[in-house]
């Protein structure tokens, strides 16, 4: 009797150990597995994260493009009415200037 109590100590002794190891390799798999999950998760992360930033980054182009047109006609309009004004102050001018040279006031 006491020689299979000491074999029935030893095979829970054995089991014991299996099972511990077993949950070893188990934990450490679901480590590994958790850590590359978490690696593709950053992956998907970062990968959206550019596509915001190009969809940001295209918005803002054309919100540039729509202000720097919208500038340039303002300048070119501004022009227009600076050459208009100037037309229309050069014959006051060249009469003025008639009067300075000629000495007649």
């Amino acid at each position: 009797m006491a020689k299979e109590t000491m074999q029935a100590i030893s095979d829970a002794e054995t089991k014991a150990r299996e099972a511990v190891l077993n949950a070893k390799e188990e934990g450490e798999r679901l480590v590994a597995d958790a850590a590359l999950q978490g690696e593709k998760a950053v992956q998907a992360a970062v990968k959206e994260a550019r596509k915001k930033a190009d969809v940001l980054c295209g918005v803002a182009r054309a919100d540039a493009e729509k202000l720097g047109a919208g500038v340039r006609q303002q300048t070119q309009s501004q022009q227009e009415s600076l050459r208009s004004r100037a037309g229309e102050s050069r014959g006051k001018v060249v009469e003025e200037i008639r009067k300075i040279v000629l000495g007649k006031t």
